[in-house]
């Protein structure tokens, strides 16, 4: 077990052990991995030891040497020091060791390692997806200023009110609620290009902060985290959609979940809801359509007979790579259902023609915007 103060002796195993090359930390912002890249390299398997090591050296060297940003909250103590193994781990799980061993929680936002409070933890993934959602049904040029990665750094004694402006400063956005951010020195730190709603999110949640959008995508307000925090999400029930909602109760026993037809809706944290799709990384963003765009999208031939309009719905969006956004307090009012069926039949339509066809014997309206698609009681 090393037992000096820097831990480059342990830096040394770890590549060893997964083959990474040099110990060297990655030379910029521009070494730091992303993507596809990062994703592997979460999974190689490391070996690790180290004693009397502060938890910020420790976490820097060690992601460093991999080219994995890491950022430590500004509640976590860095000096606190480690002595701890962790032997033929995959990285994340090695990562994930650390945090447990000293009581905090871990995450990753995007290709960005998160340290922090274990019920910030718990949140900040969840928080970073509902902005996103949010940001999405903007019109496109307010979207992009959210979308676009960009690199984040700064040096050592960096003020996180100085972070916040420039961050909306350089996106033409205004700001309001900075009041709420007390001053602070924060140490420097490197994060790969990643979306202004992540860069926003990672900030502002260090003070318990997410933020709301103005309705043109030109403005931010930074407002407190609320207490319960979820995405709403629906599957297909099939036949017995009461056993498919037992199912996902026991697979994601903090979630909210209700049956609709044979819809299951369900509200839970961004990891309940890719438990319960099978996967561990996020799905595909909902705005990822075919090539040129929903707008200059053709539907050849479309057709179904007596099927609910809202499973009709969510299957078109499903498949054309839109979110679909309804209005359930809207139908409630009108005492319009989603499970009311429809027979639609169309060929050679645009995108939003066939949405308009599919709802045109309901109560429903639908609206388009981007990638997400609206749905109100007329």
């Amino acid at each position: 077990m090393y037992r000096g103060r820097k831990p480059w002796g342990i830096v040394a195993l770890w590549l060893a052990l997964a083959g990474a090359g040099s110990p060297t930390r990655a030379a910029g912002v521009a070494g730091l991995l992303t993507g596809a890249q990062f994703d592997r390299q979460m999974q190689q398997v490391v070996g690790a030891a180290w004693s009397g090591v502060p938890l910020r050296e420790a976490v820097r060297d060690f992601c460093g040497a991999q080219r994995v940003a890491v950022l430590l909250d500004r509640r976590v103590d860095p000096g606190q020091e480690i002595r701890l193994v962790a032997a033929d781990l995959p990285l994340r799980q090695g990562l994930e060791r650390i945090a447990t061993d000293r009581g905090l929680g871990m995450t990753l936002v995007g290709p960005v390692v998160y340290f922090g409070p274990p019920e910030v933890a718990a949140k900040l993934r969840t928080l970073a997806a509902l902005r996103d959602e949010e940001v999405r049904r903007l019109p496109p040029a307010a979207q992009r200023k959210f979308l676009l990665p960009e690199p984040l750094e700064w040096d050592d004694f960096a003020t996180p009110r100085e972070l916040l402006e420039r961050l909306a400063q350089q996106a033409g956005l205004s700001l309001a609620g900075l009041e709420q951010v007390p001053h602070d020195l924060w140490a420097g730190a490197e994060l790969p290009a990643i979306s202004l709603v992540d860069r926003l999110t990672l900030v502002a949640v260090q003070f318990d902060l997410t933020f709301a959008v103005s309705a043109k995508g030109d403005a931010i307000t930074l407002v407190a985290v609320p207490d319960e925090v979820g995405l709403v999400r629906s599957y297909p029930g099939g036949s017995r959609p009461e056993e498919v909602a037992e199912k996902y109760a026991a697979l994601a026993p903090d979630a909210r979940i209700k049956v609709a037809g044979s819809t299951v809706w369900v509200k839970a944290l961004l990891e309940d809801h890719e438990r319960l799709s099978g996967t561990r990384r996020p799905a595909p963003p909902p705005d990822r359509h075919p090539p040129g765009g929903p707008a200059e999208t053709r539907i050849e031939r479309f057709r179904v007979a007596e099927v609910p309009v809202g499973a009709v719905l969510e299957s078109v969006c499903r498949r054309l790579g839109l979110q679909l956004a309804i209005d359930e307090e809207s139908l409630k009012a009108a005492g319009a259902s989603l499970e009311q069926r429809v027979s639609v039949q169309v060929e050679k339509a645009t995108v939003d023609e066939l949405l308009e066809a599919i709802v045109r014997h309901t109560p429903l309206t639908v609206r388009r915007r981007g990638s997400v698609v609206e749905v109100h009681a007329q």
